[in-house]
């Protein structure tokens, strides 16, 4: 007799909030184990067990137990390249438009336009799309609002990282901005407020918007304040492959290296093409890149065609994946991006073993934590970390036939965010059997059109048909 049978033949169960059980748990542990039959006990926030169904249900007693044997058990993924306020409201405006019009006629003046009461129901849209999806995690990449993000994160149960949108040159978007002093006092007042907010669930990063929309006073400012408060920073870096002579080093990221931000660690947004030698060093710096294929195919970036991802993975970067706005990539599904992640590349090279499934996925649980300075806490599915969860409903024909053979690759290949059945944050179930439970979400569609209108009327901008509409 083991000793979880002896102590269960002298009563010794432990009481626990919820068991999940599933026909597969994708643990993605430092052996990357994936238990057939397996369950996870939780007690409060945390995990407690991890194992054989058989052997957790014998040594813990649920006051809850779901069970699903046709289910795959993953960890919660992490979206690390979102813009949860400043793009939902307009999605549908700026489908096909080159990147300088949708960005200086229409995004960059709706951030600096929107009301307080828009941009919290523009962040409750995003997330209600986020966790229905599977996303448990996401990483504003600089958006207007924070007070608002912070708030409709909070109200919906959404972990995340905050980061106030930060330039002070107008740059190539030709953005309104603050000084440099002014952009850091915002940030630090507003990292005091809401960093560990929300039971710990929220934390606030810095942001550097652009290399072209930032001042060496800026760079040197951020570095120091984020350093002085131990925490992330955050932006963008979108190269363009010259068509003349190659460069050894590309200038933008030069200029970033010298300032002690790769070092200390930033969470590049894109990442379209630098040089080789650049590809060595950002790979082995602090830095890590949230690559948005869907983004970058709607946007046409370039990222997938003539970017550097599979280089940088390939050097051991810490590479992740985001959504980006919603008004850009049209969709807030990151399985759906897992996919892009995982075929757009192989067909771009003619080479089907490169970025593969198990990659992947990687990027949107334990590197995508890592991103977030969270992967004590999220990322995978082991005792002591924080039970965000998500089960996939494997019962149909998109995971047949020989279900569980392989879960990684078909949730990555043939599933999508559509086959997300409950999802937990923090122990608690925010979604349930499809049913978002943290959100009235006819209300929040009703609220999302009626702030749309209202934001896209004062633009003078609206949604128009590519055919016409009789």
């Amino acid at each position: 007799m083991t000793s979880t049978q002896k102590q269960v033949a002298q009563g010794q169960q432990e009481t626990v909030d919820l068991v999940l059980a599933a026909g597969a748990v994708i643990t993605v542990d430092p052996g990357r184990q994936i238990i057939i039959g397996g369950a996870v006990a939780v007690a409060g926030s945390k995990i407690v067990a991890v194992g054989k169904r058989a052997d957790v249900l014998a040594q813990y007693k649920p006051a809850r137990l779901i069970d699903r044997p046709n289910g795959i058990l993953t960890p919660g993924l992490v979206d690390s390249h979102s813009h949860p306020a400043g793009a939902y409201l307009i999605r549908g405006t700026i489908d096909e438009l080159p990147a300088i019009e949708r960005l200086t006629r229409t995004l960059m003046p709706h951030e600096d336009d929107l009301r307080p009461d828009e941009a919290y129901v523009a962040s409750m849209a995003t997330f209600a799309e986020m966790i229905r999806h599977g996303t448990t995690t996401f990483i504003d990449a600089g958006g207007p609002q924070t007070e608002q993000t912070a708030a409709a994160a909070a109200a919906i149960g959404i972990r995340g990282v905050l980061a106030p949108q930060m330039s002070d040159l107008p740059g190539p978007f030709e953005r309104k901005v603050l000084s440099a002093s002014e952009n850091l006092a915002h940030a630090d007042e507003l990292f005091a407020r809401f960093d560990g907010a929300a039971d710990g669930r929220l934390k606030v990063f810095y942001d550097l918007d652009h290399p072209l929309s930032v001042t060496d006073e800026l760079l040197a400012g951020v570095v120091e304040h984020a350093r002085a408060n131990n925490t992330g920073i955050v932006g963008h870096y979108i190269g363009r492959k010259p068509l003349g002579e190659i460069p050894e080093h590309a200038p933008d990221l030069a200029r970033y290296e010298r300032s002690g931000i790769l070092d200390h660690g930033i969470v590049l947004g894109h990442l379209g093409w630098i040089p080789e030698a650049d590809v060595q060093r950002l790979a082995a710096s602090a830095s890590s890149v949230a690559h948005c294929p869907s983004s970058s195919m709607l946007g046409a970036h370039g990222n997938i065609s003539k970017g550097a991802i599979p280089e940088f993975v390939a050097a051991g970067g810490l590479a992740t994946l985001g959504t980006d706005g919603a008004a850009i990539s049209r969709f807030l599904d990151l399985v759906r991006v897992m996919y892009l992640a995982a075929a757009t590349h192989k067909d771009v090279r003619t080479d089907p073993s490169i970025m593969p499934a198990t990659t992947v996925f990687e990027m949107a649980t334990i590197n995508g934590a890592k991103a977030a300075r969270w992967e004590d806490t999220i990322g995978s599915i082991e005792v002591g970390k924080a039970a965000d969860l998500v089960m996939f409903d494997a019962s149909g024909l998109t995971f047949a036939p020989n279900r569980f053979a392989d879960p990684v690759n078909d949730i990555v290949y043939a599933s999508s965010g559509s086959d997300v059945e409950t999802v937990l944050i923090d122990g608690r179930v925010v979604m349930d059997e499809g049913k978002l439970l943290s959100v009235d979400l006819p209300a929040l569609v009703a609220d999302v059109d009626a702030a749309a209108a209202s934001s896209l009327g004062r633009l003078g901008r609206e949604q128009k048909p590519s055919w016409p509409i009789v």
